[in-house]
């Protein structure tokens, strides 16, 4: 006996839909210890120290309207050379633990729309707690990335500590990689106008 197998499809269209899943089956993985989360069509990776505020944070998003891909563990998927897409374990997909609380079920709480069963990965945001010591980025000029199954993901530190609004920032920030997307980075034009003025300052004296 021979398995036979029947399709509607046309075999070229067959033939797509299969190397696309068998791609994704046995494509290269990680599982990675953070949360992932869809904001304003940008998957974000937040990943940080056990406490900091992962899943608090993603949780005032979602309550925000944004989705839940992911907490606690992020399953990876190296699709392609420049594609990871994100996904959560089925056992325990759209659950979050809160601190005070317990296991949340995101979808029973706030209605399917918040939740999504994968989504791509393009920016890794690390939640660090706030040190005096520490040189944080304030200009944004230099390009930093987080390196997942040798693909190169933009990565930006996000410093933790009372009084800043967290999850107002990851939505700035997944504005921003939008932008730049389109083509736009406003740290680096801001960089460029400030030398030519200062170029203009100086052929003027």
């Amino acid at each position: 006996k021979v398995p036979t197998f029947v399709t509607q499809h046309p075999t070229t269209r067959f033939i797509s839909l299969l190397t696309h899943i068998v791609e994704a089956a046995f494509a290269e993985s990680v599982t990675i210890h953070g949360t992932l989360i869809d904001v304003f069509g940008i998957g974000i990776l937040l990943i940080g120290k056990s406490g900091v505020g992962k899943s608090e944070t993603a949780l005032e998003l979602i309550e925000r309207g944004h989705r839940l891909i992911a907490d606690d563990l992020v399953e990876i998927k190296k699709i392609d050379e420049s594609l990871l897409m994100g996904s959560g374990s089925e056992l325990i997909r759209h659950h979050m633990e809160i601190r005070g609380i317990g296991i949340l079920n995101v979808r029973d709480i706030f209605g399917i729309r918040s939740v999504r069963n994968r989504k791509r990965i393009e920016l890794v945001a690390e939640l660090q707690e706030w040190d005096a010591n520490t040189h944080y980025d304030r200009l944004g000029i230099e390009e930093q990335v987080y390196t997942i199954l040798d693909i190169e993901v933009p990565y930006i530190i996000v410093p933790v500590r009372p009084g800043r609004n967290i999850p107002i920032i990851i939505e700035t920030a997944a504005l921003n990689q939008r932008l730049k997307k389109m083509g736009v980075f406003s740290a680096q034009e801001l960089d460029k106008r400030i030398q030519e003025w200062i170029a203009r300052e100086n052929d003027n004296k």
